[in-house]
């Protein structure tokens, strides 16, 4: 038993992944100071923030060593997206052999000062966790999760826990989506295997994009990655409106992706019958 409780302490560190691309002064301050507030909250792990900047330039180094000085921060050469650029870091982290817990932010959120020990309080609350994700708010996603054990069809990314088990087992996002569903994919895979997805609902986060443009280039990159997410579980009805979607939407000519056979486990979990909400709604 004690050996067992050793062990388990062995891998308890956690870290913060932060994708950078273009982002205000304003917008990583208010963040690195949600970081100072989340440390100094009782009862929350030691934790390490990684920077990957997908920006053309490294102008945010100079930012980010004025707001929090000594940064791990690192520039990418160009922009790798979304999923690519958390597996860069997620790879460096699991090599450590301490760490249990990775956690992808969104730079355009801002954690409430109790999320990071609820996020790992959450994780360690189930056997086999394999994500788990801050409750957005003022603004929230409406998909259902369970009144007590608090799992959920999926988990957003934009403040996302990752257990070392499950980067393990199925490894991070699928490279194929450079933004948009890749957060969806792996929730399905992570179930798909065996692990369970969960809300943590005392862990908030506020997501600021009420009062993001909703822009033509965006609108079509979720097509795009819709696209491929029904052609990789086998959905050619939603995959071929996707594209339909994307083409009326202006969008340039991309390869047309094959629609693939998935394996039993993954097509029981996949869900396109909610569009692109990929669940029933809760209210």
């Amino acid at each position: 038993m004690g050996q067992e409780v050793r062990v388990k302490r062995q891998v308890d560190g956690v870290r913060l992944g932060v994708v950078l691309y273009r982002n205000s002064r304003h917008e990583l301050s208010r963040l690195v100071a949600s970081f100072g507030l989340c440390r100094r909250s009782p009862g929350t792990p030691p934790f390490e923030v990684m920077w990957l900047d997908n920006s053309p330039d490294e102008s945010l180094r100079e930012v980010l060593a004025e707001l929090a000085p000594g940064s791990d921060y690192r520039h990418s050469g160009g922009n790798l997206g979304f999923g690519v650029a958390h597996n860069r870091m997620m790879a460096r982290v699991f090599a450590e052999p301490g760490v249990g817990h990775y956690v992808c932010v969104n730079p355009d959120a801002v954690l409430h000062p109790d999320c990071v020990r609820e996020l790992v309080a959450e994780a360690r609350r189930h056997a086999r966790t394999g994500l788990v994700e801050a409750r957005m708010f003022p603004d929230e996603h409406p998909k259902p999760y369970d009144a007590v054990t608090h799992e959920t069809p999926w988990c957003s990314g934009c403040v996302l826990l990752i257990t070392r088990e499950l980067y393990g087992a199925v490894a991070g996002f699928d490279e194929r989506f450079f933004m948009y569903c890749e957060d969806v994919d792996l929730s399905w895979r992570a179930r798909a295997a065996g692990f369970s997805t969960h809300v943590a609902p005392l862990a908030l986060a506020h997501h600021y994009t009420v009062t993001r443009e909703v822009s033509p280039r965006r609108e079509q990159s979720v097509r795009r990655s819709g696209a491929l997410l029904g052609a990789k579980y086998g959905d050619a009805e939603f995959t071929e409106s996707c594209l339909k979607e994307y083409a009326a939407l202006g969008g340039p000519p991309f390869p047309r992706p094959t629609v693939e056979r998935p394996s039993r486990a993954l097509a029981r979990v996949a869900d396109f019958s909610h569009r692109f909400d990929f669940a029933g709604s809760r209210w």
